[in-house]
């Protein structure tokens, strides 16, 4: 497949710029500029949640509950009606998948994690489902940088019934001829499981950030959460080896000194993730146009208001961001 496309730029012949043919932001590469300090912003932890945490063994006739649920033995996950949703009445509706274990979280890695994903992507889907002719987000947040607002493993299924434009304009721009080309670069990918590709973003927020992408036009009632979930389990290894790595500048202020993925003590209640993340699973509109993608962000490594800016100033062009990813152990 062909190559991104990039061009030179006024300045020194190294320095590179690449468009992102699907977010429209611009990606900046330059190695002068990447030698320069990077100060982190300091890691801010999740208060513990209370002790009656809203989540925990909800009463069976709970009038939040929703009837979607699943279990693919590593714990149950089940449907809940959102305390304080994002989106209501004639905005949409915020649903949420719950774990009904407390901890580990998330980015703990532990040999059940992929399943656990699956089993959470498995009640997203079906909570996506109650709303078909709506555009569907699937998002986890885990932690304060990725807009957590406590421990419990929990992720969000967001069904507008307004698509944003920008939204509008991403899927329409996975149908151009020459997009799929552009993403799908050898020299930018990771891993491949079933034709699902995890690769880096052509200008991604932050230094740990990947893509999961279908190399055929795919609906959500196509994807396979074991595939999804076994690259995301498969990243987030990835993530922990390159914040352990000596002399890394991952390692943000106040976490623990113990190996990432192993709390100082057992998990519970006031254990903090080992890393923060936010992963958001796009469908492709109501009509087809597009495909379901995802990404797979480490918030606590983006720049602050990143999101906002036009021109991303990159650490690695996206064949280097891969091969970081491609040289890290896999998880156990």
């Amino acid at each position: 497949m062909s190559s991104a496309p990039a061009w030179p730029v006024p300045g020194p012949s190294s320095q590179r710029a690449t468009p992102c043919p699907i977010t429209g932001r611009l990606g900046l590469w330059t190695p002068s500029r990447e030698a320069r300090p990077r100060p982190e912003v300091p890691r801010q932890p999740l208060p513990p949640d209370a002790l009656e945490c809203p989540f925990c063994r909800p009463a069976p006739d709970d009038p939040r509950l929703l009837a979607p649920e699943a279990d693919r033995g590593a714990g149950r996950w089940f449907g809940m009606r959102n305390i304080y949703p994002p989106l209501t009445g004639p905005t949409g509706s915020a649903v949420l998948a719950v774990a009904s274990d407390h901890d580990p979280t998330l980015t703990h890695l532990r040999p059940e994690l992929a399943t656990v994903w699956a089993t959470q992507l498995d009640v997203q889907l079906q909570l996506a489902r109650r709303e078909p002719d709506r555009w569907a987000l699937l998002t986890t947040a885990v932690g304060v940088s990725a807009g957590a607002s406590q421990h419990h493993p929990h992720g969000q299924v967001l069904c507008c019934a307004v698509i944003p434009p920008v939204v509008l304009e991403q899927q329409r721009r996975w149908d151009r001829g020459t997009t799929l080309g552009q993403i799908l670069v050898a020299a930018h990918t990771i891993a491949v499981l079933d034709d699902v590709h995890l690769v880096a973003p052509p200008v991604p927020l932050g230094p740990l950030d990947a893509w999961l992408v279908p190399a055929g036009r795919a609906g959500l009632e196509q994807l396979d959460v074991e595939v999804v979930a076994s690259l995301v389990h498969r990243w987030l290894g990835s993530v922990h080896e390159q914040l352990a790595a000596p002399g890394a500048s991952a390692a943000a202020p106040g976490r623990s000194a113990s190996a990432p993925g192993r709390s100082a003590a057992a998990p519970g209640r006031s254990a903090a993730a080992p890393v923060d993340v936010k992963t958001l699973l796009h469908a492709p509109l109501p009509d087809g146009t597009g495909r379901w993608w995802a990404e797979l962000q480490v918030t606590e490594r983006h720049a602050p208001g990143a999101a906002a800016a036009p021109l991303v100033d990159v650490v690695d062009p996206p064949e280097r961001h891969a091969a970081r990813f491609r040289s890290a152990d896999r998880p156990a």
